[in-house]
């Protein structure tokens, strides 16, 4: 366990011993109730399905307001379920970040890189309004690939050498840059610091400035 996630689990058990006894009894009533009329509802099997839809449903939604009014009568416990809320979103990134050195030798488009998970949250971020021209200039790719870092370059179809981009992913930092290169001018969108540039995308902006 890392001292971000101790952090958090101290967090979370400093909150619930705060609350006070009456709480706690309150906590356990409420869900003995949702628990025994889900339990009541589901064993009525001479009920129509509609009806013992309806009945879990009202069950689960009466569970869920009680549970809402909990964190509401206890600020310390809503502040330590959302710390390890924040602390679970982190990991989950975290591990995603990880997991893009297995995709290596992917196309993005099959791997959904630039629709869903941290590296789209991450470009939508970066590019905003320009992310569409992004992803027409990256019709015509490249598999994801590695040098020191991870990239990919494209071109817009039937327009390569005028349209096209690139992308570069440093796992380990979790940063990103982009090169868009529109009617043939390259502007550059970083999260952070300058990254290593590999061999094959300092190629393409050379072949780029030798144009006429």
């Amino acid at each position: 366990m890392n001292k971000s996630h101790l952090a958090t689990l101290l967090a979370s058990l400093l909150a619930v011993s705060a609350c006070t006894q009456q709480q706690s009894d309150a906590a356990q009533q409420a869900a003995s109730a949702a628990i025994s009329t889900a339990h009541a509802t589901l064993s009525d099997t001479s009920a129509p399905l509609a009806t013992l839809r309806q009945q879990a449903s009202a069950a689960a939604g009466e569970a869920k307001q009680q549970a809402a009014q909990l964190v509401a009568d206890n600020p310390a416990l809503g502040l330590a379920v959302s710390a390890v809320q924040q602390g679970m979103e982190k990991s989950a990134n975290a591990l995603q970040w990880q997991q893009l050195e297995t995709k290596v030798g992917s196309y993005p488009a099959d791997i959904g890189l630039y629709q869903k998970g941290v590296v789209a949250e991450a470009l939508h971020q970066l590019l905003g309004k320009k992310m569409p021209v992004f992803l027409q200039n990256m019709q015509v790719s490249s598999p994801l690939g590695k040098d020191q870092l991870l990239f990919v370059s494209g071109n817009k179809a039937h327009q390569g050498g005028e349209e096209m981009a690139y992308l570069l992913l440093d796992p380990a930092s979790k940063q990103l840059e982009v090169g868009l290169i529109e009617q043939r001018k390259l502007r550059i969108y970083r999260s952070g610091p300058p990254l290593y540039r590999p061999a094959e995308i300092n190629t393409m902006l050379d072949n780029l400035a030798g144009q006429p």
